[in-house]
């Protein structure tokens, strides 16, 4: 019952969120870049300096998105982590099935042996008893029990 789509789908997530991540960092890497591009070509006055706020506020809410998706990509990789552990629990569980059939099989043929054993049993303490009685009601045994004085 293993389903080989589910047991990729954790690297799948994986890899998925390392490219997010390589992506960002090369975006953020090129933002870094021409910021310090154009503080090397130009001096920093005041229309520069405003550029340059004006790109690191950029960087810095691409930064903060990215985080976000970062964290709900960790939260779905901790998700499917689970479900790949109770997976694994259910196919051992699975495994087993055919193991527990095979005793339970096992110990209900025993109990049927058993209760065959039981019943012939039971018949013979039957026919025990009837010839017991039959010995009792016979005539000598009643005279015995007379001369002896004990009950039969």
């Amino acid at each position: 019952m293993h389903n080989p789509a589910q047991a990729l789908a954790p690297m799948l997530a994986q890899a998925r969120e390392t490219e997010i991540q390589d992506n960002f960092f090369q975006i953020l890497q090129q933002e870094d870049e021409k910021v310090i591009q154009i503080l090397n070509e130009q001096d920093l006055s005041q229309s520069n300096m405003a550029t340059v706020l004006a790109s690191l506020e950029f960087a810095n809410d691409r930064l903060a998105a990215a985080m976000h998706r970062i964290g709900y990509l960790e939260s779905k990789v901790e998700h499917l982590e689970e479900q790949t552990s109770i997976l694994s629990m259910v196919e051992a569980i699975a495994n087993r099935v055919p193991e527990l059939e095979q005793e339970s099989l096992d110990l209900r043929t025993l109990l049927i042996e058993r209760e065959l054993h039981l019943a012939e049993t039971h018949l013979e303490m039957k026919v025990v008893n009837e010839k017991l009685e039959m010995i009792r009601s016979s005539w000598w045994c009643r005279f015995w029990s007379w001369m002896t004085d004990t009950p039969v």
